[in-house]
């Protein structure tokens, strides 16, 4: 710490600084400033209510997953595994290590609609919803999404 020692001519000093800085302080040289005009609410609503355009777009995607691609997605899978990669008898490490993970195939489903397919449909439905959300944004907006 620094000990200073104060003599009467630095009190004197001080005071001065002390009442000077009280008055500037106090002092009405600020600047002034415009003022602003009242803010007005306003509220904005999207055309589409994004929460249920996810939704219905999530739930047809799992649809069209679940009831049309599901038999030709088994069929081609199934296909592919019999004409595609390499002939093995299956009695070596690197054998089993190539097969499908257990849960990726099989489900409680009747026609085996498993987590990879949910995960796989439900990404492609909110991928399409945010299009539709983003094309009328910008519809809202007077920017034409679909040019003619």
């Amino acid at each position: 710490t620094v000990v200073a020692l104060i003599t009467k001519d630095d009190s004197a000093t001080i005071a001065t600084m002390l009442a000077s800085r009280t008055q500037l302080r106090t002092s009405s040289a600020r600047p002034t400033i415009a003022a602003r005009p009242a803010r007005v609410s306003t509220v904005t609503r999207a055309a589409l209510e994004p929460s249920l355009v996810i939704s219905a777009t999530t739930v047809v995607f799992l649809s069209l997953g679940r009831f049309v691609f599901l038999p030709y997605q088994r069929k081609s899978a199934a296909w592919a595994q019999d004409s595609v990669g390499p002939k093995t008898t299956g009695t070596t490490f690197f054998d089993n290590l190539q097969k499908p993970a257990a849960f990726t195939l099989q489900s409680k489903d009747p026609s085996g609609f498993g987590l990879v397919d949910v995960f796989g449909w439900g990404a492609l439905g909110h991928a399409v919803a945010f299009g539709i959300l983003a094309a009328s944004s910008l519809n809202d907006a007077g920017v034409s999404a679909f040019p003619r």
